[in-house]
């Protein structure tokens, strides 16, 4: 079991730090690909940020450069204050927080999957450390609309020094945050030690 750290997520007009919690066992194959250098995947300038969208919460996801196809979840919070995750049983399947932004509302949006698992292999988010910026991200959302975004950096950072307030944070415009594990696997923790992380920001929509 790994955590992401204090995060700060909006509930209603507050915030609040709470821990962000995915479970993820390694494999025996060299663990999943990171962004080049363990850093910064590199960045693109913003482009013009589209209109928010009202509220609606989203049903699947597609990541077309590394062939991201998914269904999302709509989760909240476990007793315990951490964010519920998608089950290891199912790592084909993404999660959004909906305590946080819809895709499309002003704030970030904030996705996860699991990167691999011992019983399945890769996972819905293996490949997110080669996402580049300027990929485009789709969100279909329940209201039959889906909310384009434009992938503008990507990191790999420890877990012991998550961006809290870089991820989490308010922002003016629509974004998009998604979030898997990566880097080097600790065997005796059974987590990887490094979080991989792709900021977007939304850039039209259609439907």
């Amino acid at each position: 079991m790994r955590r992401w750290g204090g995060v700060w997520l909006p509930l209603a007009a507050a915030a609040v730090v709470i821990g962000v919690v995915l479970v993820v066992f390694g494999l025996d194959r060299g663990g999943p690909p990171g962004v080049p250098g363990g850093g910064s995947g590199g960045s693109s300038p913003n482009p013009p940020a589209a209109g928010a969208m009202p509220r609606s919460a989203p049903v699947r996801i597609r990541i077309p450069a590394i062939g991201v196809d998914a269904p999302v979840l709509s989760l909240g919070l476990k007793p315990d204050g951490t964010v519920q995750e998608p089950s290891l049983s199912q790592p084909g399947l993404t999660s959004w927080y909906n305590g946080g932004a819809a895709p499309g509302e002003r704030g970030p949006a904030a996705f996860y999957g699991h990167v691999d698992t011992r019983a399945s292999g890769p996972a819905v988010f293996y490949d997110l450390g080669r996402l580049r910026p300027g990929a485009q991200v789709r969100v279909l959302r329940r209201d039959g609309r889906t909310a384009v975004f434009r992938i503008a950096s990507v990191e790999q950072v420890p877990k012991s020094r998550f961006p809290t307030e870089r991820v989490y944070g308010p922002t003016a415009d629509p974004t998009i945050r998604l979030m898997t594990c990566g880097g080097e696997f600790d065997p005796v923790k059974r987590s990887y030690k490094d979080n991989i992380i792709a900021y977007g920001v939304l850039v039209g929509s259609t439907g």
